[in-house]
């Protein structure tokens, strides 16, 4: 899944029933302290868990623009224990770190690897990230923070309004980087938590879409298995050097 800096989406702004061009529209401080509130929100939690059900386009070679689906849960307690999994087409490919070692498994395949992990979440999403090449889904909700949106260059944030999604009243937002828009739907109130995400680039003629519906459980039923690999019968642990390059955590179509 990709990460918000990194994110791919294209539209005009329509706001009051007129279409406007988003690089006419400044950043509104409003718009960047909602963001800012959203990260100090998610840091604080001590544990959580959140399914993301995900519908990402893919351009073919023939230029047609196919949609897939896939669903990626999470389960987290700070500072070191998460269990990441990604549902897509039949395949699920899981994260177990407890603290001490992060095992990689794709299931149905028999085969796992493990390895040595670092302390802590965050430095866990750099370890994955640096040395084998394996980007972590969600790895934004640990890491958001106030100079994020600086870093990620953002050209204009607006309010466009609010919705009700999942039964929770949410507040509405655009934003714009070059040639990468996105929305970003936030929950109202003393929980800023996103609701929604729509992501999509316009640096490709189909502007492919990516976007993101997220069911939060703030209180999750945890247990010490909860973040331990059980090993299916007939399991075989392999060198994480089996496949660094091609192996990804995150769903491909």
């Amino acid at each position: 899944m990709p990460v918000l800096r990194h994110a791919l989406l294209g539209l005009l702004l329509a706001f009051g029933g007129q279409v406007q061009a988003a690089d006419d529209i400044a950043i509104e401080p409003a718009a960047l302290q909602a963001l800012e509130r959203m990260g100090s929100y998610l840091r604080s939690l001590r544990q959580f868990g959140v399914e993301a059900s995900s519908q990402t386009d893919q351009v073919l070679e023939n230029g047609q623009t196919v949609e897939f689906r896939h669903t990626t849960r999470l389960l987290a307690q700070q500072p070191d224990k998460l269990m990441v999994s990604v549902d897509n087409q039949g395949v699920r490919r899981t994260l177990y770190y407890n603290g001490k070692h992060f095992t990689l498994h794709q299931s149905p395949s028999t085969y796992y690897a493990s390895a040595p992990a670092p302390a802590s979440i965050n430095a866990l999403i750099d370890l994955l990230n640096s040395r084998y090449g394996i980007e972590l889904p969600l790895a934004d909700l640990f890491r958001w923070n106030a100079n994020t949106a600086r870093q990620a260059g953002l050209r204009s944030a607006v309010l466009m309004g609010s919705d009700t999604l999942q039964g929770q009243r949410c507040d509405h937002y655009a934003l714009r980087q070059d040639d990468i828009d996105w929305q970003l739907w936030l929950r109202q109130g003393e929980q800023p938590l996103p609701c929604r995400l729509t992501i999509s680039r316009r640096d490709i003629p189909e502007h492919p879409r990516h976007s993101v519906d997220f069911t939060w459980q703030l209180n999750p039923s945890i247990s010490a298995s909860s973040f331990e690999f059980d090993p299916p019968p007939g399991a075989q642990e392999v060198p994480l050097q089996w496949a660094p390059d091609k192996y990804r955590l995150e769903a491909q179509p």
